[in-house]
């Protein structure tokens, strides 16, 4: 019987990863599975390739496979650096542009599903980046937020590198904000007591 040749699209770095093949890689790791059964499960989920056709692959070619994928071995790198606009499926999306304007709607679920960011991630990311409506050399503005399921369920396939900067900067931005809210308290202070 011949064997039939089949393409494989493997990522070869985090800018192909979507953040529903992250949550499912997370799950994975969870289920403490034997080698074979882990690397089969992956295989479906990054390459979307289903466990019966993964298990009819070669070894040798799903060697060369799991050597592409090592890289989700480690963590997602850390930017430090916000990334504000991305092209995806052909659009141009960007981050809120004025995090000071957030209205409260928008607060409101971001703060709700950050009670299981993991889970919730692309619906996090349905907020914060929305298709570009206007630009210029230096402003951008975005559609209106106005939520629902089926626009949310996009965002599984939204790249998990502007999700992990978004994540990444609030994280920082959280350890930041305390300190520096306590030097600004001090100098208020100091600054009353000497007009007083």
């Amino acid at each position: 019987m011949a064997r039939v040749k089949r393409k494989v699209a493997v990522p070869n770095d985090w800018s192909g990863i979507s953040i529903k093949m992250y949550q499912d890689f997370e799950e994975i790791k969870k289920k403490n599975l034997e080698e074979n059964d882990f690397n089969l499960e992956v295989l479906s989920a990054i390459c979307g390739i289903e466990k019966e056709s993964a298990s009819q692959l070669e070894v040798s070619s799903l060697k060369k496979i799991f050597k592409t994928l090592s890289f989700m071995n480690n963590d997602i790198p850390d930017t430090k650096e916000l990334i504000k606009k991305v092209e995806w499926n052909g659009r141009k999306y960007g981050i809120i542009p004025n995090l000071s304007e957030i209205t409260m709607g928008e607060y409101i679920d971001i703060e709700e599903y950050c009670k299981d960011a993991g889970k919730n991630l692309h619906k996090i990311m349905s907020i914060l980046y929305r298709p570009i409506v206007k630009e210029t050399k230096t402003r951008y503005s975005i559609e209106s937020y106005s939520p629902n399921e089926e626009k949310e369920q996009e965002y599984l396939d939204f790249p998990i590198l502007p999700s992990a900067s978004s994540l990444s900067f609030f994280f920082h931005l959280g350890k930041l904000l305390p300190s520096v809210l306590d030097r600004y308290l001090k100098k208020e202070r100091e600054r009353l007591r000497k007009k007083a």
